[in-house]
């Protein structure tokens, strides 16, 4: 699953761009690389279940993504993308695994600057959808996780036009089933990301 789900996005980076309309207005594609850290899981209400799923620790994980923007004008931009969270343990009682890929539509307001390195700085708004994957131990394997909500917000820059660097906090929410009981879970994230952007 985890290999369908990158040539996923990396088709999307590729086929996208043949469908943008040609305009004025210029088209702008990104892939960058994360890492997420300041991981926290809030299990919420938890309905039939015991203290087995708190207090969990865990690990730092990496995280993959492509986005494409259109200017809409020179201060603003919109657009969509998704990233891969890799999957990453969390300790407690037991080790579990898992992950998220979202997808998502974002605005990004952005000022010019005139400078040899850095060319702009923009906010960034980010709104879709979260789908969880677990890797679970013995029994615990039956559980399934229901898709969930996933917004981001944060900033960046830009430098040399090409390079960026951002800020990003964002959280995704979801419910774990295993038989009668339900377990609602939000995981929140607070990443660094880097990578190249292109005009299409």
């Amino acid at each position: 699953m985890k290999k369908s789900l990158l040539t996923l996005l990396l088709a999307v980076a590729m086929v996208v761009p043949a469908f943008a309309a040609k305009g004025d207005k210029y088209i702008n594609a990104k892939l960058g690389l994360g890492v997420n850290s300041n991981v926290s899981i809030d299990m919420g209400e938890i309905s039939g279940a015991n203290d087995m799923f708190e207090g969990f620790d865990t690990d730092t994980p990496f995280m993959l993504g492509a986005e494409f923007f259109y200017a809409t004008s020179d201060n603003l931009s919109v657009g969509f993308g998704a990233n891969y969270v890799f999957n990453t343990s969390a300790k407690t009682y037991s080790e579990y695994k898992g992950g998220t890929t979202n997808i998502y539509v974002a605005v990004k307001p952005e000022a010019k600057i005139e400078s040899d390195l850095f060319t702009s700085l923009y906010l960034i708004g980010q709104i879709g959808l979260s789908f969880g994957r677990t890797d679970l131990p013995g029994e615990m394997s039956a559980l399934d996780i229901d898709s969930g909500i996933y917004f981001g917000a944060g900033f960046g820059t830009t430098i040399k036009d090409a390079f960026f660097v951002e800020l990003i906090f964002s959280s995704c929410n979801g419910t774990l089933k295993y038989g009668p009981y339900s377990i609602d879970i939000q995981y929140s994230i607070t990443s660094i990301n880097v990578g190249y952007k292109f005009n299409i």
